[in-house]
């Protein structure tokens, strides 16, 4: 079964972006050093999804690291180091047989891998990743993680070290994450591979197609501007890729546009 894991969002500095998003009401935590990639993070826990805030500390190890295709590290490089939302992961315990199951697809495939993070107390967390893509493909792909321990682990732990936990903006859930498309076959095809609902849908008004994949309680909502509207004006502005994230079950109505990235918050339903 597959789950989204979490959104990447590089910045020049994650500590200061965390300071930012909790003057605003997310609970932000640090998070610790990837020491083989030469970056490190601070991280906002909505229950087992996460929003990942990465930043460079070590140059070199960084522009090796982004020798490698398809990696988050490429991701960066390729787009000038511009700061915002990057990627997305899903989360899945069949790893090994993901990377068989898309190599037949005919995707390129590498990993999967296993790597570690120091935490700031020095505990160590592990997890195994996958890559994926294809030169023709017209967007960037998911990445696929598999962790070390089990979801309820991981919670339990989580919670404990106070990474998880409410929200000061409220019980807050990642609800949403909205992309500008050129078309939908590769997002069709993804979802074929992950075995996830998809949805379709067209808004006449905004000259809008949509494809909605549901991964667990976080919906991908993929948009394709067939004329001019709002997803037009941001393709026009910012190419495609992700147009922000949405929270819900908030005290209030709120936009946030930080380091790059927009974040709407939505006021829970009574």
């Amino acid at each position: 079964m597959y789950q989204f894991d979490h959104l990447v969002h590089f910045v020049k500095q994650p500590e200061k972006t965390m300071q930012k998003l909790q003057q605003d009401g997310i609970h932000v935590v640090p998070g610790g050093s990837h020491e083989a990639w030469g970056t490190y993070n601070t991280l906002s826990y909505f229950d087992m999804s996460y929003i990942e805030l990465i930043g460079i500390e070590n140059e070199e190890k960084f522009k090796e690291a982004a020798k490698q295709k398809y990696t988050l590290h490429a991701s960066y490089e390729q787009n000038r180091r511009k700061d915002g939302l990057t990627r997305f992961a899903i989360r899945t315990q069949t790893i090994e047989e993901d990377s068989e199951k898309f190599k037949q697809a005919g995707l390129e495939v590498f990993g999967p891998e296993h790597f570690t993070r120091t935490r700031d107390d020095g505990s160590i967390v592990g997890w195994q990743l996958l890559y994926i893509g294809h030169p023709n493909a017209k967007i960037e792909l998911p990445f696929f993680i598999q962790w070390d321990e089990a979801d309820s682990v991981r919670r339990e732990e989580l919670t404990e070290r106070g990474i998880v936990a409410q929200h000061p903006l409220g019980n807050l859930k990642l609800d949403a994450i909205h992309f500008a498309v050129p078309n939908f076959d590769d997002v069709e095809q993804i979802a074929k591979l992950c075995e996830a609902e998809i949805l379709k849908k067209e808004d006449l008004e905004q000259n809008a197609e949509y494809r909605i994949v549901l991964l667990g309680e976080v919906k991908l909502i993929f948009i394709k501007q067939v004329g001019e509207g709002i997803a037009w004006n941001y393709m026009i502005e910012n190419g495609y890729g992700i147009k922000k994230a949405v929270l819900s079950g908030g005290t209030e109505d709120k936009t946030l546009s930080i380091d790059g990235a927009r974040y709407e918050i939505c006021k829970a339903v009574k």
